[in-house]
Order: C-alpha cells, then structure tokens, then sequence
C-alpha cells in the first residue's frame, strides 16, 4: 500500500497534465500512487498517462461528469492510503513537495494536515513574483512560522490553507457526511474547514514547494457563481460552529460579502427564487 494517494482531476486539459504529471513522478519522495480522475475522457488524455510508463500511475475515466467537487471525492474514495493530497491538473510540484510535506504525516499519527506556501506562475509557466508575494500576504501566511500551528482555526479566517495546491491531510479525519455538490468549487475549504474541527496537529512549510497556474481556464462565470455559494455553504457552516466562535466576527464579515454578492448575481441574472434563498440566509443569521 502506497503512503500517499495523490489525486488529479482532470477535464480536457492535456497540455498542462503532461507538467503536472511528470513533477509528481520525479518526486523526491516516491512512495505514492497518483489517481488521474478524467472526466473528459479524451484519447490524448489516457496517451499521456501511458506515456510515463509508470505503474503508480492510475488512469480513471468516469462514465458521466463528475464536476470538480464530486469527482475529487471519488478520488479520495478510490484512493488506498489515508494520506491524501491533491495536484491540479495544470499545476505544478517542486521536486521535495512530498518529502517536505508529507513525511510529518508519516512520522506522527497525530498529524492531520501539512501544507507550505506555493508559487504563482503563468499561462506559460513562468513564476509571477509579485503575484505570489502578494497572494501570501492576502491569505494570510507572511506571518506564519514554521511547524505546528498553535491555533490551527485561525486559520480558517483567512482561508490560508492551500489544501488544494499544497497540501497533504488524513482523509480519516475528514467529515465526508456534509460533502456534497454544495461544495464545488470551495471543496478544499470545505475539507480543511472539517480537518480543524478536530484536535489533530497542523504543520506549515514557509518555502514555496508547489506551483499554482494562474490563467483565464478555470474562470468561468459558472465556476465563479459555483466557488463562491460553495465557500458561502462554509462559512455558514463555521458560523453555526461553537468551536470557530472565537473567529466569528470575520466569518460574519466574509460571509455577509458572499451572500450579498450572489444575491447580486441571482438578480443580474433575473433568478428572483435564488435571490430569495440568499436573501433569506442572511436575514436567517442576523446580517442584514
């Protein structure tokens, strides 16, 4: 059994899996299985999972699209190790991502969650440095030291964990009963959200040991809307939380800026009844 299951959602994007690929396999740390979730199922898909003649590798095409929500859950659901990260389609890995990242899963049960910083790179490849400078001090991570995170919830404030470009957690220790379509674009928040309801040490890497790419393919104005009432389904859910009370405050605030943000987008769009539903959430939790 592989210590770590790598997960890759894939969707007719193979000029940018070819990198992604290949920065996983020539990983400093090699004990791993990489799970590609192909939910396009083109030809040139599949060629270039063969290409790397690799048995770690492991091309799964699903019969009907998934959406990136559920078709990263059934990843995780097919994965054999309980050490779970993901890697982007058309993002990249640094040679020592794992090594750094995942070994402290390996050397101490309970550690629950380790992620580092990450690059920004272009459409080409190339790091925008002061994109990602400015990425780290917006989420929140300038500041960070290095090892065990004293007050993990924190963290969740300013949605500083990357669990989706760099990052390694336990999937036992996620709350799968809430994980739904609701999610979608927001899913890494909603499994980072459930990794610190619980007890379970959280470590953080300062060096940028990962690759985001940051281009206009994954911007859609559906994905916008599917991202943003996900990340307002998790922030509802912190603000129900007794145990993110003491955050409460800027949860209230982000959260309010969603809601009214897609209470504009229902009207733009002239969807009166979605209007409704948003409109009432926030009467719901005192926010108007």
């Amino acid at each position: 059994m592989p210590f770590v299951s790598i997960v890759t959602t894939t969707f007719n994007r193979p000029e940018y899996l070819r990198q992604a690929l290949h920065s996983a396999i020539t990983q400093t740390f090699a004990d791993f299985e990489l799970l590609v979730c192909d939910d396009g199922g083109l030809a040139e898909t599949r060629r270039i999972c063969e290409s790397f003649h690799d048995a770690r590798i492991r091309h799964i095409v699903n019969p009907v699209r998934l959406g990136i929500a559920m078709n990263s859950l059934a990843g995780v659901e097919r994965a054999q190790s309980d050490c779970i990260t993901f890697l982007n389609d058309d993002d990249r890995w640094t040679a020592g991502f794992l090594a750094q990242c995942a070994r402290p899963l390996l050397d101490d049960a309970e550690t629950v969650l380790s992620f580092s910083d990450h690059w920004l790179i272009d459409a080409h490849g190339d790091r925008l440095i002061a994109a990602t400078e400015a990425n780290t001090r917006a989420y929140g991570r300038e500041g960070l030291n290095a090892g065990a995170i004293e007050n993990p919830r924190c963290l969740m404030a300013r949605l500083s964990i990357p669990l989706a470009m760099a990052a390694v957690f336990r999937r036992s220790k996620v709350d799968w009963s809430r994980y739904s379509r609701r999610v979608e674009g927001a899913y890494d928040s909603y499994i980072a959200y459930s990794l610190l309801c619980g007890a379970g040490k959280v470590l953080y890497v300062p060096e940028r040991l990962t690759e985001y790419r940051a281009h206009g393919g994954g911007a859609s104005a559906e994905f916008h809307r599917q991202t943003t009432e996900g990340l307002a389904y998790v922030h509802e859910l912190m603000l129900c939380d007794p145990a993110y009370r003491p955050f409460a405050r800027e949860i209230r605030r982000t959260y309010r800026g969603l809601e009214k943000h897609l209470v504009k987008l229902s009207l733009a769009e002239r969807d009166l009844p979605a209007a409704a539903v948003h409109g009432a959430r926030l009467l719901r939790h005192g926010l108007v």
